[in-house]
């Protein structure tokens, strides 16, 4: 169910035993205790859901688009985007909850005031002219508080709509950490999202990090990440699933705070790259590591400014 499958699950502020910081900007080695992030066996590839939970791979990742010049176009008109705030288990409206939107990651300077849902939990916000990315903050008193980040709109239609955002109730958010075998700490972050190619199917066989360091997996330190099964959109234990399924969602928790910190995506572009042992930094995320907080987002491969 694409972007949607990942909310509750990476909402959740989980323990493990942390891995601590590190310099190397490789993956962990053969053998070693994984921490999510050891070398893929297989290329990137690109993958769409034919049904409901029925992910095919259609082919090799389409990575023309990596280093290239950002196609970004700032909006010309203030756009009016319509759209429902539903919980992601039941899919059930989420009544009267809050809604800011925010340009780029800078959650701290919101276009505006806050937005509260009606009574069937539809809200309509308004995305300023002159933008280009921007993202939400949805909260609620019997949810987690949740960002999205990466989010575009057609730059010249003044009325839009978005299908749903989805929040995530704290009794869920409870239930889960046993499906990945950890207990709940309070006070990390949690950083996830959801990865596609140039032409917008989800990739698999990467692996995903949270960095301190630009370009480089300097990773954070507690920084553990897990990937999703495919047909059930459900976290998966490293040795189930080391690297990203067909329906390219991940999660990294057990993150300690930061003002700053960069989501990195790694692959091998090509089988030859495989063989070469040739691995790319294929998208990448600058934001912030809240406590208790979930910042999810759509990823894109790495552009140039």
């Amino acid at each position: 169910m694409r972007l949607s499958l990942f909310f509750v699950f990476a909402s959740l502020p989980l323990s493990l035993a942390a891995c601590g910081g590190s310099d190397d900007p490789t993956p962990d080695a053969a053998g070693a205790v994984s921490h999510g992030f050891d070398k893929p066996t297989a290329a990137l590839k690109a993958n769409n859901e034919a049904s409901p939970d029925n992910w095919v791979e259609v082919g090799p990742a389409d990575l023309t688009c990596l280093n290239k010049p950002a196609a970004d176009v700032a909006t010309t008109v203030a756009v009016e985007l319509a759209t429902t705030v539903r919980d992601f288990q039941s899919g059930a409206a989420v009544p009267n909850a809050s809604v800011t939107v925010f340009p780029n990651q800078d959650q701290s300077a919101p276009f505006g005031s806050a937005y509260t849902a009606d009574g069937e939990a539809k809200v309509t916000v308004t995305i300023p002219v002159g933008t280009k990315r921007f993202g939400f903050k949805m909260t609620h008193p019997d949810a987690m508080d949740t960002l999205l980040l990466n989010q575009t709109v057609a730059p010249s239609m003044a009325n839009q709509t978005l299908s749903a955002i989805q929040s995530v109730s704290k009794t869920t958010a409870q239930t889960l950490p046993a499906l990945i075998g950890v207990a709940r700490t309070p006070g990390t972050g949690v950083l996830a999202g959801s990865m596609r190619d140039c032409a917008g199917s989800e990739l698999s066989n990467f692996i995903a990090t949270v960095s301190s360091v630009k370009g480089t997996a300097t990773h954070v330190a507690g920084a553990d990440t897990y990937y999703f099964s495919p047909s059930v959109g459900l976290p998966q234990r490293h040795a189930q699933q080391p690297a990203a399924s067909k329906d390219g969602l991940f999660m990294v928790i057990e993150l300690a705070t930061a003002p700053s910190a960069y989501v990195q995506v790694w692959g091998y572009e090509t089988d030859a790259d495989l063989a070469a042992d040739n691995l790319t930094l294929v998208a990448e995320l600058q934001t912030q590591v809240i406590g208790d907080v979930v910042i999810t987002g759509s990823y894109e491969p790495l552009r140039t400014p």
